[in-house]
């Protein structure tokens, strides 16, 4: 991870992209539309979750961030899209995460 790993991002599942697409798509829409679910977490919240899920205690290796121009916090805001379509994130950050692990449980 680049830094500490205190960057946060807002980590939405695929499902509820797709579906905001699909919503997207059927209300034919045009323009930019953030899709997201207003809540960030931490790189280091995201690997502390994936080993609890995984029963695993994997340590992230940390290093020096090599871009000049980072940003380091991101959280999108999907007030136009569920204004336009009614959308909003259903899966949970932890949903998410225990989603994608099940596979390598």
């Amino acid at each position: 991870l680049f830094g500490d790993g205190t960057q946060t991002r807002d980590f939405t599942h695929v499902d509820d992209v797709v579906r905001a697409c699909e919503l997207a798509a059927d209300h034919e829409l045009q323009g930019i539309y953030n899709v997201g679910t207003e809540e960030s977490y931490s790189f280091n919240e995201m690997v502390e979750l994936i080993n609890e899920e995984l029963g695993t205690n994997v340590d992230p290796k940390y290093i020096e961030n090599p871009l000049d121009e980072y940003v380091h916090d991101t959280m999108a805001d999907y007030s136009k899209l569920h204004a336009a379509t009614g959308w909003e994130p259903t899966i949970t950050f932890e949903e998410g995460v225990s989603r994608v692990c099940e596979p390598y449980q």
